[in-house]
């Protein structure tokens, strides 16, 4: 019997052809506009669905067909998007008057807080209370005075991964590094087994800051957990008390400013996300290049052993003593390098701005005529990708950022298209921390586990990496987890 109703699959295809045949005329018509524009259907909503649904995806295939700069619309808000090394560092560096980052702030709010009546509350404790302590506490001469007990914290929890023959990778690189980072934060009354909320809240980030409905109840329910626990911690948190670190700090300021914790937890919540979610990722994909290129992994381990060996003596001794001062060294240039590298890869969007005012933004022999009201999304990986600053771009070289005298360990990128961490009064405050943290974990796993990674596909002959996955936003997140087998090296 032949049927004549259309199936979901032919009126994707119709609609599909129909918006090309759309998207063909208006090109035709507006192929002169600079910047161009990505041309849409729905007034108002314009491209929202096609970013909600693959923000990385779409920002690299507009960024393929229009150009270094284009307009796009997202859900009512005219977005021009820059990807040019020195107009993403021009806007990095723009006046606060001209641009500011406020409607990004929010937007992170959003993510952690339901009630955006607090918002205001919010942004103000956030800025204005908890940025100078974060400025003061994580400097570069003061973040050894926070990071007394990390080592010893991540060798206690990778113990617990030890001779096991299907280990998780994400979870044996998140979840030491998640309990020694966030016991920094939250002081003495924090709880290691918050670690499955915040996995399960951190799973749809990518989904909340983009705004798609429908995520999950239990997501919900996590933040909701993890919110309580914040503010249960700040409020029994001892400024007077060397185990409350931050905390302590955190909770100074509340009080003195007669902030309710129902704003400050938030606060908080979302300096988490920012320390944590960019380290996550690019934990794993450290691991993770480093696992598909044995030369790489091998090289790096030996540098670990013999950087240990040589600085500390031995690894009871590293454990015990190490800071961020003390690793950043020549003894450790490899690691270093390894380090930028994969944030250099890693980094997709770096934020977006709001303009106050007509301004005109520099881009190379031109300009880029901003009207108020507009926004710019910071788009630099094709900038941190481009040939002609970092040949084969697009490719994990480990010594790519090795200096033939080490000066540092961020100096390597000076002079080069490298936004990581930011740049200008937006530098990330959390950066030293930050290295300080992927090196005591890649220190401390490679110097404790022989790892073997076990193919995805049980028929597969070799081991690869996952790909990245097309909804990625701010820095690359995995199709899939990777599994391994973790054999001691030493006895624990």
């Amino acid at each position: 019997m032949t049927s004549y109703a259309l199936t979901a699959a032919q009126i994707s295809t119709v609609i599909v052809g129909l918006g090309f045949v759309f998207i063909t005329r208006v090109m035709a018509s507006k192929g002169s506009a600079h910047p161009p524009e990505v041309p849409y259907l729905l007034p108002w909503f314009g491209s929202a669905f096609g970013f909600a649904s693959g923000p990385s995806k779409f920002l690299a295939l507009c960024h393929a067909q229009f150009g270094p700069v284009f307009r796009v619309m997202l859900g009512g808000r005219n977005m021009i998007v820059v990807t040019t090394a020195e107009s993403v560092h021009n806007a990095l560096f723009a006046d606060y008057r001209v641009l500011t980052n406020r409607s990004e702030h929010y937007d992170h709010f959003h993510a952690v807080c339901s009630d955006t009546s607090l918002y205001p509350m919010i942004f103000d404790t956030f800025s204005h209370k908890f940025f100078p302590v974060l400025d003061r506490r994580l400097s570069k001469r003061a973040v050894d005075g926070v990071t007394k007990d990390f080592a010893e914290t991540v060798f206690q929890r990778l113990k617990l991964f030890s001779g096991k023959e299907r280990v998780s990778l994400r979870r044996s690189l998140t979840e030491p590094v998640y309990v020694a980072v966030t016991a920094i934060f939250l002081g003495s009354k924090f709880s290691p087994d918050s670690y499955e909320d915040w996995l399960t809240f951190w799973n749809t980030l990518p989904i909340r800051l983009v705004r798609r409905p429908f995520w999950s109840f239990p997501s919900t329910r996590a933040r909701g957990r993890l919110l309580q626990h914040i503010t249960t911690c700040l409020q029994a948190a001892n400024p007077d008390n060397d185990d409350d670190k931050l905390a302590g700090d955190f909770s100074k300021v509340i009080r003195e400013n007669n902030i309710p914790f129902e704003a400050a937890s938030p606060a908080v919540l979302a300096v988490m996300l920012a320390l944590h979610t960019n380290l996550f990722n690019n934990l794993f994909w450290l691991f993770s290049w480093l696992m598909a290129d044995p030369r790489a992994f091998c090289s790096v381990r030996d540098e670990i052993d013999k950087g240990i060996r040589e600085e500390f003596g031995n690894l009871q001794t590293f454990i015990a003593e190490a800071s961020p001062r003390r690793l950043d060294s020549p003894a450790f240039a490899l690691l270093n390098s390894a380090i930028l590298e994969t944030t250099r890869l890693t980094t997709l969007q770096n934020g977006v701005r709001l303009a106050e005012s007509d301004f005109q933004l520099k881009d190379g022999e031109g300009t880029v005529s901003v009207r108020k009201g507009e926004y710019i999304l910071l788009y630099p990986r094709p900038a941190q990708q481009n040939g002609a600053s970092y040949p084969d771009g697009h490719k994990f070289v480990l010594e790519r950022f090795v200096q033939s005298q080490y000066q540092g360990e961020l100096t390597p990128t000076s002079g080069k298209p490298y936004f990581a961490f930011g740049a200008g009064k937006h530098v990330c405050k959390g950066r030293f921390l930050a290295m300080f943290e992927i090196k005591v974990l890649t220190l401390l796993y490679l110097s404790l586990f022989d790892v073997t990674p076990i193919p995805h596909d049980p028929q597969s002959s070799g081991w690869e990496p996952p790909q990245p996955s097309p909804q990625s936003i701010g820095t690359m997140h995995p199709t899939h987890d990777v599994f391994v087998k973790l054999r001691p090296r030493v006895t624990l």
